[in-house]
């Protein structure tokens, strides 16, 4: 610019650029496909709990819920005071005589769900690694055949997550407003 004493503006030289052949496109980035897409109802049940303050003058409870991932429909809640596997295994009893076998749930990786031995620490000695052993709710479902797929991060039970948070939201304020 200072030696011609010329200004040309960047769409020019961009212009310029990709005649001669010395522009190149960048790549376009791959959209993730990790989204979970079901196209039936029964397909997938999404499991999962919620650790939450509900009425706003009580103690904290967990919402234990079963969600069908195409039809959002809840199929199950119930509030308990203590989270334990049984109380889980009795949501997949309700759901599955109520509504039939899914081919599949998907759950967090909990240790009511899943065994994760320390998340497979390096510093341990492992008699049995990630997976290697069956919880007592994953074994209930393998005796029913139906597939456990976890997710890999909280976000992406996102299809269940919502509901929580409106829960969370209309039963505090519906508690309240009504002296619960």
């Amino acid at each position: 610019e200072q030696k011609y004493s010329q200004k040309v503006s960047l769409p020019t030289i961009i212009d310029r650029a990709k005649r001669n052949n010395f522009y190149f496109l960048r790549p376009k980035r791959k959209a993730h496909d990790r989204e979970v897409i079901t196209n039936y109802p029964g397909e997938l049940i999404q499991h999962d709990s919620s650790h939450h303050q509900f009425a706003p003058y009580a103690r904290k409870w967990y919402l234990i819920t079963s969600l069908d991932d195409y039809s959002r429909l809840i199929l199950y809640a119930v509030l308990v005071e203590r989270e334990t596997t049984w109380e889980h295994i009795l949501a997949l009893e309700n759901v599955l005589l109520k509504y039939g076998f899914p081919l599949a749930y998907y759950v967090d990786s909990h240790s009511i769900f899943r065994f994760v031995q320390g998340r497979d620490s390096f510093w341990r000695n492992h008699y049995r690694l990630t997976d290697e052993a069956n919880p007592q709710w994953k074994q209930v479902l393998d005796d029913c055949r139906v597939k456990v797929t976890y997710a890999l991060s909280p976000q992406a039970k996102g299809k269940i997550e919502r509901p929580y948070r409106w829960i969370q939201d209309r039963l505090v304020r519906t508690c309240y407003r009504e002296n619960i």
